[in-house]
């Protein structure tokens, strides 16, 4: 080796556009060196004891107008390192393992092109000397190298041995703008290009990783099946899981904000629908609202045309017929059958082979008596008819309900109690309700008479519910001692509502044309029974419901039997019949200015039925042995 204390070997640059070819700058140690592969070979006409090297001029011209290197006789021109062969043929010119005293380059561009002036940073463009050829590579990369570099010559040996690939895979270190230029143009394994056909051609694997095909299935192969996994993440991979990627150019842009403007938009387009929808809600609700208000205004003025057209007619009931339905004395409550014009009556039975109750028809036609129907052991608290299905319901102290379809009795339920009272529901036809003793009021269905819907009572009271009613209002119960009216809470549970009616009760009954409720009173010490009148109003803003009382009249000053009262209608009036113990008379209270009208009964009237009857209003009034039959008669001439 030579003196180590030696400078490095003097770059003459000839310089046409300066003309200044004295300057010398020194050249920096490389960092990366190009592939020394051809050191190892010989070099034909090289003596190291002579002064001037001269290469075969049939290879290479030393006067050549390309390259004319000058060595100073003094020092050998190329010192051989100890760590390289002394048969080697080859040496790498612009390094530090061979140093000429100085050299002379006549070249259009220089060698060294500065990157950064002002840090002394050059591009050294690599070139080989050999006997063969001297000329640059083309697949040789630029190297940035610096003047303050100080690596020694062993260093650098070393540092280019432990390269295995050409100098044109070695990564290239540029800036990093250069990089971000690159940035999915190459595959990370090779650092060379891919293309969009071919062996190399761009593919990605399940975790997203984007490679050349050709290298990331040798990569793969040269791995066991069950190890297998991503070059850059790790992450299992299969040979099946190589997905072909149809783009010449990837750019990975920054979608951040993008990200965040759509998951604004998203949000507020789901609030835009939102308003939009509670918009139409509104205008679903005003439409109704409307509609409501027009119904109203129609009805109000139909009211006063028909208060004004129809002059107010004055009535009379005359009596009609006056049948006894039993001996005995056991009648109890009776209804209206719309359909056939006949009134069912409950009563004992009449032949003695089978006992207990039924119900007998009297057509109001004819004024006749029809057959007997057996329903109940024990005596039969009431019945109603419902006159869309065409049933007959009826309920009995000996805790059954029987329904009656078409005139045969089709089935029992079974209830668990003594039953008072019962009623269709208003809305479901195939519903009905039951009230019996201890305050109990359940709900059935026909079709699934086993069991009950649902079941309520008021605590703290144990009366017998004595009526029922349903109403669109909800259902209309009266007991002996408090009158209430129960509907769906917000906890879906029904609910009582206590009416506005001091006690105690003996009956309720309801006018779905007026929306007006009846309770009749019953006299206790000094207090007369009493008649009240009652008008349900539901608010449009809330479900509640309110109760005004607008009517009250005044009744027997006894009350020994169970009576109950009943409303009366005729065309242009309307009255509230009930009977007075002490007067021994049937009471029409009227109403809307009609003329109240007393009508004898030896017997007390136990219940009271109106029926309308092609045009004509009969009177029913049912005592424990006796119908009378009364028929409004108009008095205007």
């Amino acid at each position: 080796m030579g003196d180590s204390s030696d400078s490095s070997p003097n770059i003459i640059i000839d310089d046409h556009s300066t003309n200044n070819a004295s300057e010398t700058p020194s050249p920096p140690s490389p960092d990366i060196l190009e592939d020394s592969s051809h050191l190892n070979e010989p070099s034909p006409g090289y003596e190291p004891s002579s002064p001037r090297y001269e290469p075969p001029s049939s290879r290479y011209e030393p006067h050549s107008p390309r390259y004319s290197p000058i060595y100073e006789p003094s020092s050998p021109v190329y010192e051989p390192s100890s760590s390289l062969n002394s048969n080697s043929q080859s040496y790498a010119v612009m390094t530090s393992l061979y140093r000429p005293a100085a050299l002379e380059v006549h070249l259009d561009l220089p060698i060294y092109e500065p990157v950064n002036p002002s840090n002394n940073i050059y591009v050294a463009i690599p070139w080989t000397y050999e006997s063969r050829n001297l000329e640059q590579s083309e697949d040789s990369n630029p190297v940035i190298v610096n003047e303050e570099s100080s690596s020694s010559p062993q260093d650098i040996v070393k540092t280019y041995e432990n390269y295995s690939e050409p100098p044109a895979k070695i990564r290239r270190l540029s800036s990093p703008k250069q990089n971000d230029d690159c940035d999915g143009e190459t595959c990370p394994i090779c650092l060379d290009t891919w293309g969009n056909s071919g062996d190399h051609r761009l593919v990605a694997l399940r975790c997203g990783h984007l490679f050349g095909a050709k290298c990331v299935e040798r990569w793969l192969k040269t791995q066991v099946s069950k190890n297998r996994s991503c070059p850059t993440c790790k992450r299992k991979a299969s040979m099946k899981d190589l997905r072909f990627i149809y783009a010449r150019r990837l750019v990975a842009a920054d979608t951040t904000q993008i990200t965040a403007l759509q998951k604004q938009i998203e949000i507020l387009q789901s609030e835009k629908n939102r308003v939009e929808l509670e918009l139409q809600t509104s205008k679903i609700a005003h439409r109704s609202r409307l509609l409501e208000l027009e119904v109203l205004r129609k009805a109000l003025l139909k009211k006063q045309v028909n208060k004004e057209e129809t002059p107010r007619r004055s009535w009379r009931f005359a009596l009609e017929k006056n049948l006894e339905i039993c001996k005995d004395g056991d009648c109890r409550v009776l209804t209206y059958n719309c359909r056939t014009y006949e009134l069912y009556i409950s009563q004992k039975s009449s032949n003695y082979l089978f006992p207990g109750y039924g119900i007998r028809k009297v057509s109001c036609v004819d004024y006749k008596l029809g057959q007997f129907m057996h329903l109940h052991p024990k005596p039969i608290r009431d019945i109603t008819y419902s006159q869309p299905r065409d049933l007959l319901l009826s309920a009995g102290l000996d805790g059954c309900v029987r329904i009656v379809e078409r005139g045969i009795p089709s089935s029992t339920i079974k209830c668990g109690v003594p039953l008072w009272s019962c009623s269709w529901d208003n809305l479901r036809s195939n519903e009905f309700y039951v009230g019996g003793v201890g305050g109990v009021i359940c709900q059935y269905d026909v079709r699934n008479p086993n069991t009950y819907i649902n079941k309520v009572s008021i605590p703290g009271d144990l009366s017998p519910v004595v009526s029922l009613c349903s109403t669109e209002f909800g259902l209309l119960s009266c007991q002996l001692n408090s009158c209430n009216l129960w509907s769906v809470g917000s906890t879906r549970q029904w609910e009582p509502h206590p009416l506005p009616v001091d006690g105690p009760f003996m009956s309720l009954c309801y006018n779905g044309a007026s929306h007006q409720v009846l309770v009749s009173g019953r006299a206790s010490g000094s207090e007369r029974s009493k008649l009240t009148l009652c008008k349900l109003k539901s608010s449009f803003k809330s479900d509640e419901v309110s109760f005004d009382v607008e009517h009250t009249f005044s009744g027997s000053s006894r009350s020994l039997t169970m009576s109950r009262a009943a409303w009366v209608t005729a065309p242009g009036a309307t009255w509230v019949g009930a009977h007075s113990e002490s007067e021994s008379a049937l009471f029409l209270h009227g109403l809307d200015g009609a003329r109240t009208m007393s009508l004898p009964a030896a017997e007390p009237a136990l219940d009271v039925c109106a029926a309308q009857l092609n045009g004509d209003t009969v009177l029913a009034a049912l005592s424990a042995s006796r119908l009378r039959l009364y028929k409004a008669v108009s008095t205007n001439s």
